[in-house]
């Protein structure tokens, strides 16, 4: 009985020290950068414990660095973007009036003009991408949300872009009203279907369904579809699927910034979201879920 005694007691005393460290190292892998191990005594297992919190201190440090790093470029990317915006109003107005005048001058000199044109207005997209970008990091970016009717803000969408008789529309017969914020929704739908007549094959489809608590729109294309490879990609920010794509084709940020438009509308603990894939017959599905009655930030709202 001596001896069970002494073994309970020298297991214990073995066994206490390794689930500290082992509920310590599940502590820190789940981010709590700040977690240490009271040492005691100065046999192995001590050591171990001042390993593990040196470890964990100098990861501590390096994670601090890495976030101040982050935090640095953000506020770069915003200051420099916001001081772009000024002088590129002037830009676009001026070469607005080039290409105005463009039929008037010399060939050379009209084809510049045009050029000029296009540069600056992809700048323009570019800058306004970037300080978007910038709101998400920064998490201010918030909802306008408004109660509409959401086949009408389909057809707005395609109207308005002089999209509509190039694309086939399957809405619902009966109105669809939600509580969205329109702007964001727009802008999602605009680059989901300018990406599939930019870069798929005619027949371009955008259909709506609608339940109780979600809406789902589906752009789908004609074309050659996305493949594995770019499926995984296809929301990164500056991705392009084709290396060759020049730079008037866009920046490669219209999709990062559609998916994190989606993922602001929530209901609950569930966000809205786009899925790309690949059509059985062919072509690429972009499938936007969006909550129907989509709650304030932080105010718990939802259906009136």
């Amino acid at each position: 009985m001596l001896a069970v005694l002494l073994a309970v007691l020298s297991a214990r005393g073995v066994l206490r020290p390794a689930r500290e460290l082992a509920e310590a190292a599940r502590r820190l892998g789940g981010g709590d950068l700040r977690t240490r191990i009271e040492v005691r005594g100065s046999d192995e297992l001590a050591q171990v414990a001042r390993t593990f919190n040196d470890t964990a201190a100098a990861l501590e440090a390096h994670v601090e660095r890495l976030r101040a790093m982050e935090a640095d470029a953000r506020r770069f990317v915003a200051d420099v973007s916001h001081e772009l915006r000024t002088p590129l109003a002037a830009m676009v107005a001026v070469s607005d009036l080039l290409e105005e005048e463009a039929e008037r001058l010399p060939a050379h000199a009209g084809d510049a003009a045009a050029l000029v044109g296009q540069e600056t207005r992809n700048l323009d997209r570019l800058v306004n991408d970037l300080i978007d970008i910038s709101r998400f990091d920064s998490q201010v970016a918030a909802l306008a949300l408004d109660e509409l009717e959401v086949t009408g803000l389909v057809r707005t969408t395609l109207r308005s872009r002089g999209w509509w008789d190039r694309v086939r529309v399957e809405l619902p017969p009966e109105e669809v009203v939600a509580r969205l914020d329109p702007r964001r929704v727009d802008v999602v739908l605009a680059n989901l279907v300018g990406n599939a007549l930019r870069h798929g094959r005619p027949p371009v489809t955008v259909s709506l369904r609608a339940d109780e608590r979600w809406l789902t729109f589906v752009v789908r294309d004609s074309g050659d579809g996305l493949g594995p490879e770019v499926r995984a990609h296809v929301f990164d920010r500056f991705y392009k699927a084709d290396t060759a794509r020049t730079r008037s084709e866009g920046s490669g940020l219209g999709l990062a910034i559609a998916r994190e438009n989606a993922r602001l509308h929530r209901d609950g603990e569930r966000t809205g979201g786009i899925a790309a894939d690949d059509a059985p017959e062919g072509g690429a599905v972009f499938t936007l879920a969006l909550p129907r009655w989509a709650e304030d930030s932080g105010d718990g709202g939802g259906r009136p």
